[in-house]
């Protein structure tokens, strides 16, 4: 009996290894079933699926992809990637409490000729072929109406994007900046679309079809923001990458970031290439009028503007590229060439420069020097196969360079075998080459020593040691790659035996308050162990942060403190593949309706609390230097803090919590505390 999360509510679905097709027993909706032969798929089934419940589509394309990089043959993840290109949400109708499909990313495309869709249908079964159809025709009939009616209205000229609403309720600052925008351009005679007004009078179900007609209409978008956070929001980034969607499509359009309080280099990676506005300048809203007006009333941007536009970004993204490359960092000059072929896919700069990254060298005088094979790397081939001829030769030369450093290479090992007589000198001279390459290269040779002495101390078993080296070499080669596989193991083989009472080391965070040395090892004590998994719930209290940020949020499923431990603590502790071993639980608190919530990390409560700790000596807690730093208290006795549990306390606004000497507070204290201590509690599975 395999356990699965149901696609549209997340209820628990008990299921047999053999069934594709299944009925949730919670919201009584029909749904195929991925293969589930396999725990780690699984839990990426799940974890994609839980990202596309939030409504963070690109998250869950991201994991799809990776179960097909897998099984190109994976029907469900082939239909997960199209309700995240639909922006499929599930909600619940009021009047027969069946979840309903609803589209938040229209397309011009019909979902039956949507490629994903055709593969999914090819590898189907039977049972599952009926689900897809069925599910597809209504996403289509839905898909159409959105059409229709934003067909009949009228363009806009401008789209402004921004976060409405703060996790509180409270109206942002970037909302009132946007409406002082909205009315200059409107007293202007423009047509602008401004959610928190075009949007007043519409369901909230029915937005869609207008935000479709104005991204594909509207000749300017403005992304306002004051914080970093608010420019990646859900809602707020479906909107500005669709808009880009659309600009790298050719549309002719322009995206203007207008950004106030933060450094324009906060701001997504997308929009560090365009010109932005910053609010804090006096004039900044009339600089922003005469902006749109010159955009707008000259004209519509002809081909060869388009083309000259197309120019400047690659221009710049090139740019940024070289400096990324020159400094070795290789994920963002890879994300830069990306961005470039996004535009221009036969580049040759950018082709040059990802075949650099792949051979981690800065130059093509670099690549010569390398004792490797040129003609497996796939960017070579598309470069001999499609480049202009100078870069041909320049490639080739470059090629033959390689052949001759490996024949010299080989003639000169010949040569010492055959003048011994000369041996002390050709050691000389070695060292004085090392000596001199580690003085001019010190950023290459001296990592590379570390890193081959980490490997060795991997071979003698002194694995503390090398995940040490590793750690300190970040992204050298696959340092980091190689720390996290050093951590996992250690984990696996303290699981091996698990036992209630056990400690156990998962996960990093910082602990020693010491920030240039990273984060230190999570300890975990061991509470349960069954059907294949252990609850854990950390050693110490590793943070300190209120219960809630408002009164109006005192209750586990809406608290600021479950929104940071399962997304900002378990980004910062784990890394993807810990991650996967987490199981996510069902979690039961006061005030809930239907089955509690969904989580990967989250608190005791009082009942638990008391279950599995047998004494208020047991139930102490001391802090980190870390958490002691970030404001959490602790007695003068025993150094000992109070720290946080999920159940409510006495009063609307009191959250409960462990007592410095081990008492269950059930009364518990103020949610807006800012003094106590956070212990995470999560379940892992043994067999991953």
């Amino acid at each position: 009996m395999a356990i699965f999360k149901c696609k549209m509510c997340g209820g628990t679905l008990e299921i047999n290894n053999n069934e594709t097709v299944a009925v949730c027993e919670y919201c009584g909706t029909k749904q195929t079933l991925p293969k589930l032969d396999d725990e780690k798929r699984v839990q990426l089934y799940d974890r994609a699926n839980h990202f596309r419940r939030e409504n963070e589509f690109d998250k869950a394309m991201g994991i799809y992809e990776m179960i097909l990089s897998d099984d190109k043959e994976d029907c469900e993840s082939y239909w997960g990637l199209v309700l995240c290109r639909y922006g499929i949400e599930y909600v619940e109708d009021p009047r027969t409490h069946k979840r309903i499909p609803t589209v938040n990313r229209a397309q011009f495309t019909s979902i039956f000729d949507d490629d994903d869709y055709k593969n999914a249908i090819k590898y189907a079964d039977g049972y599952q072929k009926d689900v897809y159809e069925a599910e597809a025709t209504v996403i289509d009939k839905i898909q159409k109406g959105i059409l229709e009616i934003s067909n009949k209205e009228e363009p806009f000229d401008v789209f402004i994007c921004y976060k409405e609403t703060d996790r509180v309720g409270n109206r942002t600052q970037d909302s009132v900046y946007a409406q002082d925008i909205y009315k200059a351009l409107t007293k202007e005679g423009y047509k602008v679309f401004f959610s928190r007004i075009t949007l007043e009078d519409k369901l909230g179900t029915a937005y869609e079809p207008y935000i479709f007609a104005a991204l594909n209409s509207a000749k300017v978008m403005l992304v306002v923001g004051t914080e970093k956070d608010n420019f990646n929001a859900v809602w707020v980034k479906n909107e500005w990458s669709r808009y880009i969607s659309l600009i790298k499509a050719g549309k002719d359009k322009t995206l203007i970031p207008v950004y106030k309080d933060i450094s324009p280099y906060d701001m997504p990676e997308e929009f560090q290439y365009l010109q932005s506005q910053d609010l804090s300048k006096v004039g900044a809203i009339q600089d922003i009028v005469r902006g749109v007006k010159k955009l707008i009333e000259v004209g519509a941007i002809t081909e060869t503007q388009t083309a000259e536009t197309t120019s400047v970004i690659v221009e710049t993204m090139l740019k940024r590229a070289t400096e990324a490359l020159a400094n070795k960092e290789w994920q963002k000059a890879s994300r830069c060439y990306d961005n470039v072929l996004d535009y221009d896919d036969k580049n040759e700069l950018a082709y040059i420069g990802k075949m650099l990254i792949d051979f981690k060298v800065s130059s093509l005088n670099e690549l010569s020097s390398l004792s490797t094979q040129l003609d497996s790397n796939k960017y070579f081939k598309y470069l001999i196969d499609n480049a202009r001829s100078d870069t041909k030769e320049r490639l080739l030369s470059i090629e033959d360079e390689i052949e001759k450093h490996l024949l010299e290479e080989r003639e000169l090992v010949t040569e010492k075998i055959k003048k011994r007589i000369k041996i002390v000198l050709a050691i000389v001279t070695l060292f004085l080459i090392i000596f001199v390459t580690i003085i001019i290269s010190k950023n290459v040779i001296i990592p590379n020593i570390k890193y081959n002495k980490a490997m060795s101390l991997i071979k003698a078993g002194n694995l503390d040691e090398a995940y040490t080296i590793f750690n300190d070499l970040g992204e050298y080669k696959d340092a980091t790659d190689k720390a996290i596989e050093i951590r996992l193991s250690k984990t696996k083989a303290q699981m091996e035996n698990i036992k209630i009472g056990d400690y156990i080391k998962f996960g990093v965070y910082e602990q020693d308050n010491n920030l240039s040395n990273g984060g230190e090892y999570l300890e975990w004590l061991v509470l349960e162990v069954k059907d294949g998994k252990a609850l854990l719930i950390s050693k110490y209290a590793i943070d300190c942060k209120p219960f809630s940020v408002s009164y109006k949020n005192v209750y586990w499923g809406t608290c600021s403190l479950r929104y940071w431990l399962n997304n900002d603590f378990v980004e910062a502790a784990f890394s993807a593949k810990e991650a996967a071993m987490i199981f996510t639980t069902s979690v039961e608190y006061e005030f809930v309706i239907g089955n509690g919530t969904q989580d990967m990390v989250y608190l005791l409560s009082t009942t638990e609390v008391n279950k599995y700790f047998d004494s208020d000596n047991e139930r102490q807690c001391k802090p980190t230097a870390f958490a002691i730093e970030q404001g959490v208290y602790t007695n003068d006795v025993d150094g000992n803090c109070w720290w946080w549990l999920r159940s409510h306390g006495n009063k609307d606004i009191y959250a409960t919590g462990v007592e410095y000497g081990g008492v269950v507070s059930e009364s518990g204290r103020d949610a807006l505390n800012e003094i106590s201590g956070v212990r995470p509690a999560l379940w892992i599975t043994l067999d991953s």
